[in-house]
């Protein structure tokens, strides 16, 4: 029982910690934030429990069933590894280098994304801005490093579950409290937390991709 509490105690921070700056709830609520100008609070709180449920499922089945895939194409997880890592390095430095992230649509704009705001919860806004490539990298690895025959492998997998539940908790607060974010941040201050965030995410990747390298060369 001890060992088990001290198996999900180490893997829902883990995964949380792995997670969070490459969702980037924080930041990704300011970026909507300029998408969704017009959309009233009421309707855009009800969009943001969507695109949390939505980020919880798919994050769920890749990290459920990602090992399947891997599987079913002869894919290693080291391969994964590295090929997630550089994915992520490149995210953060794309990231790093957008001059665009903070940027103010237009009115016209504004008015557009009001009334498609129904059709925009799974792409763009779930798929690819709240979980890209980088979050199935990492959830896929995840699951694929978890036991599937071990007598903690059900404790695993629920840790990892309460680990993304987590997560996209933290997206529906900043999502549906985007309005007051974007009060609180000045562009100014905006940008610089997406640079800080990014340097991270490219951080992540580049231990990602190493740590893959590491078992392909041995």
């Amino acid at each position: 029982m001890i060992t088990t509490l001290l198996v999900v105690l180490k893997i829902v921070p883990t995964i949380f910690i792995a997670l969070f700056p490459v969702v980037n709830p924080i930041g990704t609520a300011l970026i909507l934030s300029g998408m969704t100008k017009g959309v009233p609070p009421e309707v855009w709180k009800k969009t943001s429990l969507k695109i949390a449920v939505f980020s919880f499922l798919v994050l769920t089945s890749f990290f459920l069933f990602g090992f399947v895939v891997l599987k079913l194409f002869g894919i290693t997880i080291e391969i994964v590894q590295v090929s997630g890592g550089l994915v992520l390095a490149m995210m953060g430095w794309q990231m790093l280098n957008n001059d665009e992230s903070t940027k103010v649509v237009s009115d016209e704009d504004a008015l557009q994304a009001v009334k498609t705001v129904e059709e925009k919860i799974f792409y763009p806004f779930t798929f690819p801005l709240t979980v890209g490539p980088g979050g199935l990298a990492i959830a896929i690895t995840f699951g694929a490093r978890l036991g599937h025959d071990s007598v903690f492998s059900f404790a695993e997998h629920a840790a990892g579950i309460t680990g993304i539940f987590a997560v996209c908790l933290t997206v529906y607060f900043c999502y549906a409290n985007l309005k007051y974010l974007d009060q609180k941040f000045s562009p100014a201050a905006a940008r610089a937390t997406s640079k800080m965030v990014a340097f991270f995410v490219i951080c992540i990747g580049v231990e990602i991709f190493w740590t893959g390298m590491k078992a392909l060369i041995r």
